[in-house]
């Protein structure tokens, strides 16, 4: 957990953020294909970040033969996407591309 003091009505945050559990990080194989397949489009809320990456949605959908795109949203740039956010991601898509805005 980050570490917070207050100090004459200023609160301070250890920037270390929480410790990661441990255990290997292994990256999911890449699909051969986009054809048919679901994909997640995760923006952070930033001005222009969905309009990137709808035009990137369409792109690769008259490319690729996508099935379906689901975009999603974080509720904060400077925060952790939400629990039920990051669920929705690993129940519906099979690709998912995130992007930032500004």
């Amino acid at each position: 957990m980050a570490e917070t003091v207050t100090v004459r009505n200023m609160r301070l945050v250890n920037p270390q953020g929480t410790e990661l559990a441990q255990g290997n990080f292994e990256l999911n194989a890449r699909p051969q294909s986009l054809a048919g397949k679901t994909l997640g489009l995760l923006e952070n809320s930033k001005a222009n970040s969905d309009k990137v990456l709808q035009e990137l949605a369409n792109i690769l959908t008259q490319r690729h033969g996508l099935k379906e795109v689901i975009m999603l949203s974080k509720h904060s740039a400077s925060l952790p996407t939400k629990p039920e956010v990051v669920q929705q991601a690993l129940d519906k898509v099979d690709v998912l591309i995130t992007g930032i805005g500004d």
